[in-house]
């Protein structure tokens, strides 16, 4: 107890030292935007709309500026809105405290009067965590899918990212998703939506936005309009106006009617929603991602809903922005990645209506730092052609002013830095934030299916990961049973994953841990198949749900699962489907005699009993699968309840899995 009250004590001292500076009055604070930017040159008025990122430089990870001279000298060329950091900035607490100190102070050296930056990251939880030293949370879906809870919970996981980020110098959070996915079989739909329900969506959206600025950090909901989220190649979403308006438009509204400062927006096309518009061959008719759409941008975002704060395009590094989806045509002329190229890009984005130009490239190389040279005079040269207007940029000027000016980050208050590295290693990856996230685990496990088999109370049990790396989430959970006396504290377990035997032969548990697949490709072992014809009950994780092509009978994943739970028939043994990710899997395993979901597998295989960083306590580890694994041991119960519609899946004329007209499972369902 006394530990606990220590701990309480420290999170509210460190609470006092992230708290920002009063804000001035909106009058005064328009007065000093004006005035900045009056005295700013055009190149420094483009800069502030560019966010550069810096993984690394000439191939290895940036995790410290001093490492990196050039790289110092070419971030004070410019004076940049902000950066963005990846995993690969983020080592450890102290490490990331002093990155960011080192990443400001430079920029203050770049000119008199120097504007602190933006420092962003994707922290949404889940399948998308920086922090890798930090509190991963469960993920939104796993958020979704607590119910009743969901709000509170929602503004819990908030509350914890934002102090993390805080503590380490970070000050706009690149999430959550608010997309609304009304399609499952969209390859891009995935756990890091909260629901299928545009209502959830938005209250959780806002909660979790709460929660984060609690702490002054900014949110960035994303991906407007709503309908992707964010998948790495080019998507096409054939929504109609009405659809959009019913499901992403819906909860973007709310979130614009809650006060959101910042919005990014998707690079999906959407066709049935917007303007026609010809391919760089002059022939080739087709549509603009979502970033660089006059209609989506200023039409629907800005017009319709009325939203006046900063507007970020998504990382425009991506194949998003260089070949159309439905034509495979070529959207500018010239080559991908040069100079040229990414200008016309950047005068699409801007006229649309984009304040902050993310990730046009990343400055790794000194010929990166060149590139930056001459994208900027790119896009001067545009404005003195009048092909931008001065008063487009001006506008977005203001507006990213106007955001640092509101969250007291113009005169940011700076603690001596031993003391924010302190602080920080007492929040990162707390105990508490930890119990917080495996708290919420817990409630999100959800049973879809019993068949009298759960909770699993002995005998021969083969649990079975679908990679190696599962091991680690398994492991743990085994602990965690053994410390709360849920099994046999002599449980054997024969580990075929790291080759190791444990316990007594005697023991009323005997655990066979395995795997299933392995770099792509089906792994199952002739020993596998031994162990589990010999098992009373076999329990499966499975992670094939996002897009139907990894539904297909010949998905390495598939093939698997399918094969454990036919040699489970074959053996006698009870068959126990634990879908660890997008639990749209479930369509497949109709015949397990059990179906729980845990809704994420990202993170599986950290060691939560490691310690790590600064405050001695462990990293980004995944707590849904552990908390699904003790639920099946009888370790809590599963009260969790299906945050999406899942369709029943049919054979096509080709013998191809699609999704019918009816439910599987509806939003709801669980318990």
């Amino acid at each position: 107890m006394k530990r606990i009250i220590r701990t309480l004590l420290l999170v509210l001292c460190i609470a006092l030292l992230l708290e920002p500076a009063q804000a001035t009055s909106v009058a005064g604070g328009q007065a000093r935007v004006d005035a900045l930017l009056n005295a700013m040159t055009l190149d420094q008025r483009i800069s502030q709309m560019i966010m550069p990122a810096l993984l690394t430089w000439d191939g290895e990870k940036v995790t410290e500026l001093s490492a990196w001279p050039t790289l110092a000298e070419a971030l004070r060329r410019h004076q940049y809105g902000g950066v963005i950091l990846f995993g690969a900035n983020i080592a450890s607490t102290e490490q990331t405290v002093r990155l960011i100190d080192d990443l400001q102070r430079n920029n203050a050296q770049s000119a008199p009067g120097a504007l602190p930056y933006l420092v962003a990251a994707d922290q949404e939880g889940g399948y998308v965590a920086r922090l890798t030293m930090g509190t991963r949370g469960t993920g939104s879906m796993a958020i979704g899918a607590t119910g009743e809870a969901a709000e509170q919970n929602a503004l819990a996981t908030g509350q914890v990212f934002g102090e993390e980020l805080a503590a380490l110098g970070i000050n706009v959070n690149l999430g959550p998703c608010i997309d609304v996915i009304i399609d499952p079989a969209d390859p891009g739909m995935s756990t890091r939506v909260f629901s299928d329900d545009p209502q959830v969506v938005s209250r959780l959206g806002l909660a979790f936005a709460e929660g984060v600025g609690q702490s002054n950090v900014i949110t960035c909901f994303k991906h407007f309009p709503g309908a992707g989220d964010g998948s790495d190649n080019p998507t096409s979403i054939k929504l109609t106006s009405d659809q959009l308006a019913a499901n992403g438009l819906a909860a973007y509204r709310a979130a614009i009617e809650g006060g959101a400062e910042m919005v990014m927006i998707s690079a999906t096309t959407f066709p049935l929603i917007d303007d026609e518009i010809l391919m760089a061959d002059g022939v080739t008719k087709g549509h603009w991602p979502a970033t660089l759409s006059p209609r989506i941008v200023t039409g629907l975002l800005r017009d319709e809903l009325g939203f006046d704060g900063v507007v970020m395009t998504d990382a425009l590094e991506m194949q998003q922005f260089v070949t159309e989806p439905d034509t495979g045509a070529a959207l500018f002329s010239g080559e991908y990645a040069t100079v040229a190229h990414d200008v016309q890009v950047a005068w699409k984005a801007i006229n649309a209506g984009c304040d902050i130009l993310l990730l046009p490239r990343s400055l790794n190389t000194d010929a990166a730092v060149q590139y930056y040279d001459d994208y900027i005079a790119g896009i001067a040269a545009l404005v003195e052609r009048g092909d931008i207007e001065a008063a487009r940029i001006d506008a977005s000027v203001r507006r990213i002013l106007a955001l640092k000016e509101r969250h007291g980050l113009l005169d940011q208050r700076q603690d001596p830095l031993d003391q924010r590295i302190e602080a920080a290693g007492m929040v990162v990856g707390s105990q508490i934030h930890h119990g917080v996230e495996m708290a919420i685990a817990r409630q999100a496990v959800t049973l879809l299916k019993n068949d009298g088999v759960l909770p699993i109370t002995g005998g021969r049990v083969v649990i079975l990961g679908r990679t190696a790396t599962d091991n680690t989430s398994i492991s743990y959970a085994l602990a965690l049973l053994r410390q709360g006396g849920f099994i046999d504290p002599d449980i054997r377990i024969e580990n075929r994953i790291t080759g190791e035997t444990t316990g007594g032969e005697d023991a009323s548990t005997a655990v066979v841990i395995d795997r299933y697949y392995s770099d792509g490709e089906l792994a199952y072992s002739d020993d596998l198949t031994e162990a589990i014809v010999s098992a009373d009950v076999v329990v499966c994780l499975s992670n094939a749900g996002e897009g139907l092509d990894r539904l297909q009978d010949d998905n390495p994943q598939i093939l698997g699962v399918r094969r454990a739970l036919l040699d489970a028939r074959e053996g006698g043994a009870r068959f126990v489907l634990l879908s660890d990710n997008l639990p749209v899997d479930t369509t497949r395993f109709q015949d397990a005699d059990a179906i729980v979901c845990a809704f994420m597998s990202s993170g599986s295989g950290v060691d939560p009993m490691a310690p790590t960083g600064a405050s001695g306590t462990a990293g980004a580890f995944n707590a849904n699968i552990p908390a699904a694994l003790c639920a099946i041991f009888g370790d809590g119960d599963m009260p969790g309840r299906l945050p999406i519609n899942i369709p029943a899946l049919e054979r096509d004329s080709n013998g191809r899995w699609v999704y019918g007209d009816t439910l599987l499972y509806e939003r709801g369902q669980g318990g």
